[in-house]
Order: structure tokens, then C-alpha cells, then sequence
């Protein structure tokens, strides 16, 4: 895999991402406050998948905050209203 999904949970939902990173490891220490996951959650569909990586995907190497993440969820947020 070139990345891993990840979650960040805020009570009444979460805001997806995909990180492009080598290992689970790598994003956890970049940012802890996110769930990686390794493999998609089960409910989630290949439509999702695919909306997920073509408007929140972000490459570890540009994180420096926790906003690049929230900001990709913003992004696919958006992308789901059009």
C-alpha cells in the first residue's frame, strides 16, 4: 500500500484522510491523535474509498499540524455536496 487511511474522531463524526506514508508508525508520529488504519473499514464502499483518495489525500511529508487533515475532510466534505 502507498498510504493508509486515517480518522480523525470528533464526537458526532470523523474527518477522513489518506496519508501517503511507508509505514502506520510514521503517521502515528507524526499524528497521534489520528486512527490509522491499515486496511479500509469494512462499511465503507469503493466509492468511498475512491472519493476519499482523490480529494483528501495528503502526503506525510507536507503534514506539519493536524488542520492538513482537517482541512482534507473539509475538502471531500465539499466535493460530496457538488
Amino acid at each position: 500500500m502507498d498510504g493508509f487511511y486515517v480518522a480523525y474522531e470528533y464526537g458526532s463524526g470523523a474527518a477522513w484522510a489518506f496519508v501517503k506514508a511507508e509505514t502506520p508508525a510514521e503517521v502515528v508520529a507524526e499524528l497521534p491523535e489520528l486512527d490509522v488504519y491499515e486496511t479500509p473499514p469494512e462499511w465503507m464502499t469503493i466509492d468511498d474509498l475512491h472519493r476519499i483518495r482523490e480529494h483528501a489525500s495528503i502526503d506525510i511529508s507536507n503534514i506539519t499540524n493536524l488542520d492538513y487533515v482537517l482541512d482534507a475532510g473539509r475538502r471531500l466534505s465539499l466535493a460530496e455536496a457538488s
